[in-house]
């Protein structure tokens, strides 16, 4: 297995990176090598690696800086093993909560990291067999409830990326469209069909916003209404269906889809951005129960 095992080593002394690097190389494994944080950065977005040995103490952009940017910016299932002289408290705990996956003190203890790495890569192994499962059924389908008081402090698009990862990787120019058209929905989902926030509300500065918003969510009726998300993928016919539902009012959608059909660049401002966004990135859009529910579906082969 670790013939094709692609790791990156990061440290910005040449000492320790040669050392590692020749340690690596006798187990087995494929290395790639920088000096900084930045050129680390860099070469993951040009090359997959399936684990990332970094140091914690360099300059410019240090290991916990690195290891935050890797996640939000590449992969947020990136192993990263740090290194470090010394293992503080604060550190620890920041870099846990940014998704280390392993810590390795030094000197390093050659045996300790290759047990390390094994492990790593046993439970990335895992993972993977788990996703072929999935992308070898025909269909499948995953449904969230989300009260209104939770809503705000739930990421759907996070929920999103890590259900349909495989995707991500295949085809990232259709999930990210899929992906503004979920954050679109959801928003609306949230603010229309569930607060009922109007113009002139939304048009409030963030604290004055904020506090509509916690007075409307402290209305037992509001507060315990939910918004709801589906995501079906099908691998058989090749599409991407995403559904979004709420306990609101509903709206007059047939008029609105009379409009966007006959107007190819309706004015998004006047008659809702989000809506007129899901009809021009999707090729499939459709309302249920009165306009609470908006559907949404995308060819994986859509060149749109």
């Amino acid at each position: 297995m670790s013939a094709e095992n692609q790791i990156l080593v990061v440290d910005d002394s040449l000492v320790i990176v040669e050392s590692l690097e020749a340690i690596l190389r006798l187990s087995g494994y494929k290395v790639d090598t920088a000096y900084s944080g930045s050129e680390a950065l860099r070469k993951i977005h040009q090359k997959d690696y399936d684990i990332v040995i970094c140091d914690i103490e360099m300059p410019g952009l240090d290991g916990l800086e690195f290891l935050s940017r890797a996640k939000k910016e590449f992969d947020d299932d990136l192993d990263v093993i740090l290194m470090t002289g010394y293992l503080e408290h604060d550190y620890f705990i920041s870099a846990i909560r940014l998704g280390a996956s392993d810590f390795i003190r030094k000197p390093i203890d050659s045996k300790q990291l290759i047990n390390s790495i094994r492990d790593l890569l046993f439970r990335k192994q895992e993972r993977k067999d788990f996703l072929s499962i999935f992308n070898n059924l025909e269909k499948a389908s995953l449904e969230f409830e989300i009260s209104a008081r939770e809503f705000s402090k739930f990421g759907v698009s996070r929920i999103f990326k890590s259900a349909m990862k495989h995707y991500f990787r295949s085809i990232p120019k259709t999930m990210n469209e899929l992906l503004i058209c979920l954050d679109e929905m959801a928003y609306n989902a949230y603010i229309h069909g569930t607060l009922k926030l109007s113009v002139s509300e939304r048009s409030l500065s963030h604290d004055k916003l904020k506090a509509v918003i916690d007075k409307r969510l402290a209305d037992d009726e509001i507060g315990k209404k939910r918004v709801i998300l589906s995501i079906t993928a099908s691998n058989e016919e090749e599409y991407i269906e995403i559904k979004v539902s709420d306990e609101g009012d509903g709206f007059d959608y047939k008029s609105w889809l009379e409009k966007v059909k006959e107007e190819p660049f309706l004015d998004m401002v006047s008659h809702g951005r989000g809506l007129s966004m899901l009809y021009h990135l999707c090729d499939l859009v459709a309302f249920d129960n009165g306009g609470r529910t908006v559907i949404v579906r995308k060819s994986l082969n859509s060149a749109t």
